[in-house]
């Protein structure tokens, strides 16, 4: 990497690494927010506040500004007021920009990187090949399973929390060479805030020791008794996690679409769960396809027969065997099997319920592990096959930078997200659900009828992939039911209340619903009558009644239709139930 008087020296690479990662995504810069942005942004009262809200945000749990908190449903307190307080101060200064926070979010990946870069040339690889640790670094900037992180606003915390674990890192290695207390503070107390930023930071117990021995050459136990004093900062952490959000940890959630094994069995979930880590690593190989949602029912239950857990389990199995076989000789590859299995351990579901079954900002930290191995296999390579080795490299570089870019223009907005991904993930209940409200909303605001039709089919076709791929919930009946309703087709929602009312017959929005469209079906049976359709009336009449078998007009007219036919039995039976429900209706044989 030397051409005539230029050396492409540790300047050149750090100028370089942190132009790819500002000009691989500035594209996010004119996205609007999406998702979870609303719950600590636009309509978060604490952020709203600005400085003002910091105080309440540090003495309140991390959803508790939201607006809409009563919306919410998830198990586990959540404590993280470092990522909120960095967004109060923004608001107090540009108020809810979705430019600035997307800016903001470039930036500190761009910062992410430089910091990264220089621990690992620094401190990490320095007795390994000279650009190795630029290449990692190039690596992670482009691999387009990181989009998620920096095109969503709510993803600051995980940027923030890495950014604070490099830091305390840096500085926990320099006072394990030098003795300075300074330094050890510094990182205790960066720790102490990524812990504030995200729970998953904790993690970093374990990564410090494994670094000191694999790096520094430390022994087992002098590296593990290094990371006592972390543990002791993480207690900290929790004593005053406990003081604010209590222990109410893990809340039970009835919503499958926040508690993704609510349905499976004890050997469901473990076999899906192990299949999820192989998934995971697929993911960092061949980014492809992705999707902000991976939820109930887009990854199915498997059980432990199924071939795809047998194979999931024998390469985990292989995988942790070869790290601890080769742990002695301190292998680069036990390293990385071992920070990944580590950084992924608390989002894996086996530790804790986390209310979703696979993320991809949930590989940002441990997608590291993949760009040291790709990078030490490329400088392998390349000691026998420079010019392949190098071919190869450009062509993954370039590869993952177009799909990086191309990934990010899904982020535009709420709904170029959601439709985008439900192409991906055509399973998931949740994004068929949030497509059904999509077009649900163009549907109140759209004036032209044409259109409005075309919204409300749309709106059917995912409510019925809903009802397809999830156990039953009067919710996603009801909700169907008003789609079909609004498109005349009186008879589907007849049929999807009726079940709704089957399963949750003492819902209030059930009942409701169910009266509503019984006075519309029994109207409907009076224009048949009209155009002395009798038998079409009398279908109508007993719609009308199967949801609301209260409806004492219903019963009167369809009695009073069975009597048009000559059919004075069915006739008397329906009258008698008009006596039952209101002894003083009258009877007039002019009616009919």
């Amino acid at each position: 990497m030397r051409s005539g008087s230029f050396t492409f020296g540790i300047k050149h690479q750090l100028i370089l690494l942190v132009f790819i990662a500002i000009g691989l995504n500035v594209n996010t810069i004119f996205h609007e927010y999406v998702l979870d942005d609303v719950i600590v942004m636009t309509e978060n009262k604490f952020v709203g506040e600005g400085i003002k809200g910091i105080p309440k945000i540090i003495s309140q749990s991390y959803v508790k500004g939201y607006n809409k908190l009563d919306e919410l449903e998830f198990s586990g307190g959540r404590y993280r007021p470092v990522a909120l307080i960095a967004l109060a101060i923004e608001y107090q200064f540009f108020g809810a920009n979705p430019m600035v926070s997307h800016l903001i979010n470039i930036l500190l990946f761009a910062l992410l990187i430089a910091l990264l870069y220089k621990l690992l040339q620094a401190y990490i690889f320095r007795e390994q090949n000279k650009y190795l640790a630029f290449v990692t670094c190039l690596l992670f900037a482009v691999h387009p399973i990181h989009t998620e992180v920096i095109a969503n606003v709510k993803s600051s915390d995980e940027l923030i929390t890495f950014i604070l674990l490099i830091i305390s890192l840096t500085t926990l290695i320099q006072h394990s060479e030098k003795k300075s207390i300074a330094k050890f503070l510094i990182g205790l107390f960066c720790f102490f805030l990524a812990l504030l930023t995200r729970e998953t930071a904790v993690t970093f117990i374990g990564i410090v020791p494994l670094v000191l021995y694999f790096f520094f050459y430390q022994s087992i136990k002098k590296a593990v008794l290094f990371s006592i004093p972390l543990i002791f900062v993480f207690i900290g952490y929790m004593l005053l996690r406990y003081m604010i959000v209590g222990i109410n940890y893990f809340n039970p959630v009835n919503d499958v679409t926040n508690a993704p094994y609510l349905y499976a069995t004890a050997t469901e979930a473990f076999a899906t769960k192990v299949f999820i880590l192989f998934k995971y690593i697929g993911l960092l190989f061949f980014p492809y396809p992705l999707s902000f949602e991976y939820g109930f029912n887009q990854i199915p239950y498997i059980d432990v027969k199924s071939m795809s857990f047998i194979l999931s389990l024998v390469l985990m199995l292989s995988l942790i065997a070869y790290a601890f076989f080769t742990f002695k000789k301190r292998s680069l590859a036990s390293f990385c099997i071992l920070y990944f299995m580590i950084t992924i351990s608390l989002v894996s579901n086996f530790v804790v319920d986390i209310g979703t079954p696979l993320a991809e900002r949930f590989l940002f930290q441990p997608s590291l592990a993949f760009c040291i191995l790709v990078a030490t296999f490329f400088f392998t390579v390349q000691k026998k096959f420079k010019i392949l080795a190098n071919v190869i490299l450009i062509f993954i570089l370039l590869l993952f930078s177009v799909k990086t870019v191309h990934r990010n223009g899904a982020w535009k907005n709420y709904e170029t997200l959601v439709l985008t991904d439900i192409i991906s993930s055509p399973n998931s209940v949740r994004i068929n659900q949030f497509a059904t409200n999509i077009f649900l909303s163009k549907v109140k605001i759209e004036e032209n009828k044409k259109l409005k039709e075309e919204y409300l089919k749309k709106a059917a076709g995912y409510g019925e992939q809903m009802i397809k791929i999830c156990p039953p919930i009067p919710d996603l009946y009801m909700r169907l039911g008003y789609t079909y309703f609004y498109l005349f087709d009186y008879t589907k929602a007849a049929e999807l209340w009726k079940k709704g009312c089957g399963l949750e017959p003492t819902e209030l929005a059930v009942e409701k619903a169910s009266e509503v469209l019984s006075t519309v079906l029994y109207k409907q049976g009076n224009s048949l009558y009209e155009q002395e359709k009798l038998d079409e009336a009398i279908l109508c009449y007993q719609k009308s009644i199967e949801l609301n078998n209260k409806n004492v007009e219903a019963w009167y007219n369809l009695g009073g239709n069975y009597f048009l036919k000559n059919d004075t039995t069915n006739a008397n039976k329906a009258w008698c139930h008009v006596k039952e429900l209101n002894p003083h209706h009258s009877f007039k044989k002019e009616d009919f």
